[in-house]
């Protein structure tokens, strides 16, 4: 006996099973959602104004999306102003650790290991993530922006930008709404389906280097995602390690849980007075100068800022089908419930690999 698609969200919804999970969205409100985005899309409309701005947005995305750098920044400006886009701070903290994976590549430990070409490859697939998720996002972050301002319901323009039409409804849900939880979840799965439908799944993916390498470094947790926080100097880390990179589910339960360790109080308010006051350079000196240095120094590791190291790059990707098309209705579960993490801080943990990268520099 078959099940229908509102049986078969319902059955993923099992609030209790883990004591650290709390419902996000009732099942009734997800399989409307999913109804909705499942219809045939009524063709739209583009007035002259609605052209304009499109061109506008074009060319301020165009602008911003340069560089690691550049785009860690524009995050942090549309959360100055916008504080309820809880995603865009999010976003520039996941970010700048994604600018300071991309010079890890050329530190003293992983230059003596990979060549250059793998080097190169490695920091080329890192950098057309990045580059993909804010081409997908900041668009939808400046209609929102202008929506604000001027009180115009423009996003049907998300077509134009080639944005999912998950994205679309989850959006016009949450101007009915104001859902800051479920939109910035939505927005975690949006960007880990787009990056795993235009790149991960590419077979024209050519890192330059073995998987099994990339793995690796995975599977020993070579790469956390840290948020600094706390008053005193040098910062306490948050955070957590990233593990199975390759699966798309597990990238999303990453993203919602950082989530909530972002925006936890005892971390949101340090780690945005500490985006405020420290811009970021893609170095690890940013949070931790005792440790880390920009420049090569004996008793500290080094940690390269990002222009001194690697050029701009620009991509000609083109545009990709959209990843919700075929999709059954479990990809809609992560909408159904929130995870907390009961241990967050890395500090203890980054202390002793610092430590043990030290030892072994000066050995």
């Amino acid at each position: 006996m078959g099940y229908s698609p509102f049986q078969v969200i319902s059955n993923l919804f099992k609030p209790g099973k883990h004591t650290n999970m709390s419902p996000l969205l009732d099942v009734q409100a997800v399989y409307r959602l999913y109804r909705e985005m499942k219809q045939e899309p009524v063709p739209d409309v583009y007035f002259p104004e609605e052209q304009a701005l499109f061109k506008q947005i074009f060319i301020k995305v165009k602008k911003a999306n340069v560089n690691n750098l550049t785009r860690t920044s524009s995050y942090l400006d549309i959360f100055k102003k916008h504080p309820e886009l809880h995603w865009s701070f999010l976003a520039h903290m996941v970010s700048r650790n994604a600018g300071y994976h991309m010079t890890d590549i050329q530190n003293d430990l992983l230059s003596h290991v990979m060549s250059h070409t793998e080097q190169q490859s490695l920091f080329e697939f890192l950098e057309r993530c990045n580059a993909a998720i804010f081409e997908d996002a900041y668009p939808q972050l400046l209609l929102y922006e202008n929506w604000k301002l001027t009180g115009r319901h423009s996003f049907h323009l998300l077509k134009k930008f080639n944005v999912s039409i998950f994205m679309r409804k989850l959006w016009a849900d949450y101007l009915k709404t104001g859902n800051h939880p479920v939109l910035t979840t939505a927005l975690i799965m949006n960007e880990q389906h787009l990056i795993q439908n235009k790149i991960l799944s590419s077979p024209n993916l050519n890192m330059g280097i073995e998987k099994w390498k990339f793995f690796l470094q995975d599977r020993l947790e070579f790469t956390s995602i840290l948020f600094p926080y706390g008053k005193q100097s040098p910062s306490s880390l948050a955070g957590l390690s990233v593990s199975h990179f390759e699966k798309v589910d597990r990238r999303i339960q990453l993203g919602k849980k950082l989530y909530r360790v972002l925006f936890h109080p005892n971390v949101y308010p340090t780690a945005l007075s500490f985006s405020l006051h420290h811009p970021h350079t893609g170095s690890r000196e940013d949070y931790w100068p005792h440790i880390y240095s920009s420049v090569k120094k004996r008793k500290h590791l080094f940690s390269p800022e990002l222009r001194a190291v690697w050029e701009n790059i620009h991509y000609d990707d083109p545009s990709s089908p959209d990843w919700f098309r075929e999709q059954p209705i479990e990809v809609m579960s992560p909408l159904l419930t929130m995870t907390d993490p009961h241990h967050f801080s890395m500090t203890r943990k980054w202390k002793a690999r610092t430590t043990i990268l030290l030892k072994l520099k000066r050995d």
